[in-house]
């Protein structure tokens, strides 16, 4: 009977770590990888609280990273010397570490306890190690319903650790790429708005106010990130305009004008030869149709309302405004007052209103000093 009982909880354990690994492998945004990693195992053995450590890319430091449990948001962010604690100490030596009663143990730090007010009885400590590499280390405090944590817990932890630091692994793999991906289209921006004096940092400006309009939105982060590579790459088209058109001091001829906006099929065209194209599908849109207005005056397809898509519609906001707020040769461009009473003059005929007003919003919060609100909000999203 006892044979098959230990059996029984056994084939329960593998249940929660299979359960456990398809959750970890569900996503690759790193936040989230964090946060499922340390619920996860907090679930698992039965912890009160728990925090996630990460070895710092200089290698000097050790950051929590993620943390469960009470006074959990005065815990992360929290840093210590890599060797320092034992969570360190486990990252060093890549071992596992049961502590019954913390408080009596060489390498405790109450840093973390004295910052957040949690008392931490008991410990297991356990290292995120991926190809020999310790990425980190995972802590689990306090066991529910019992006075210390077991060497049973302590399997179970160590089994899941590998399923986690292979998903950590792979989420910051990711993290990596998709931003040497944003430092290249950020880089083609800039190098296509150098090609005109007068267009210098044009892109960048469109897509801060774009990612500002979709915040007031309520626009979800991962929207809004896709929302600023949008933005960013919506003038890639010019790439294609002759100089002597592009760069020309004064006001353009309709001929001129007519190969200018050939700059959206342009752009579109060069963004469908990226991979993956589900991924560039709204960057694509974008690009082709920035220039669309509601009541179908726009180009190049002279959409109307709904036709055009969201992005489409928000970068469209923000383009008009920053190039009527942009000084060129023959003009020394429109107030910040006076570019926002012009949007809201032909909203609902040419722009979307809730755009237009999301944006109005953001102008009259920081009383049209958008260099300081660009200050006070660069942080609030990972791009």
């Amino acid at each position: 009977m006892e044979h098959v009982e230990n059996l029984e909880m056994q084939v329960q354990e593998l249940l929660k770590l299979l359960e456990a690994a398809k959750q970890l492998n569900s996503n690759l945004e790193i936040e989230e990888v964090f946060q499922n990693i340390l619920l996860q195992m907090v679930a698992m053995v039965g912890a009160e609280a728990g925090t996630l450590w990460v070895l710092e890319p200089e290698g000097e430091e050790i950051k929590v990273v993620a943390a469960y449990g009470e006074s959990a948001d005065k815990i992360v962010n929290v840093r210590l010397k890599k060797n320092e604690g034992i969570a360190g100490k486990v990252i060093m030596s890549g071992q596992p570490v049961l502590i019954r009663d913390v408080q009596q143990h060489p390498d405790w730090s109450n840093r973390v306890d004295e910052s957040s007010g949690f008392v931490t009885k008991s410990m297991i400590t356990v290292p995120l190690i991926v190809k020999d590499k310790v990425l980190g280390s995972l802590q689990l405090l306090n066991k529910k319903q019992s006075d210390f944590f077991k060497d049973e817990d302590v399997s179970l932890a160590v089994a899941l650790a590998s399923q986690s630091a292979m998903a950590l692994h792979n989420s910051q793999m990711y993290d990596e790429l998709q931003q040497m991906f944003l430092s290249m289209i950020r880089t083609l921006a800039k190098v296509l708005d150098a090609r005109d004096p007068y267009t210098a940092g044009h892109s960048e400006r469109v897509a801060n106010y774009s990612v500002w309009i979709a915040d007031k939105l309520g626009m979800a982060p991962e929207e809004k990130k896709e929302l600023f590579k949008a933005a960013l790459l919506h003038d890639v088209g010019k790439i294609g305009i002759p100089d002597d058109i592009l760069r020309k001091p004064d006001r353009l001829t309709a001929e001129e004008y007519d190969s200018i906006k050939l700059h959206t099929v342009i752009g579109a065209d060069i963004l469908s030869n990226m991979e993956p194209k589900k991924a560039m599908a709204d960057v694509i849109q974008t690009a082709r149709s920035h220039h669309e207005r509601l009541d179908g005056s726009g180009y190049p397809d002279g959409f109307k309302g709904e036709e055009i898509s969201l992005f489409a519609r928000i970068v469209g906001v923000a383009d008009t405004f920053d190039a009527m707020t942009t000084a060129r040769s023959y003009s020394k461009g429109m107030s910040y007052y006076d570019g926002a009473s012009e949007l809201i003059r032909c909203k609902d005929r040419l722009f979307d209103s809730r755009i237009v007003d999301a944006f109005t919003a953001v102008l009259t919060e920081c009383d049209y000093n958008l260099a300081q609100y660009e200050a006070d909000h660069k942080k609030e999203y990972r791009l």
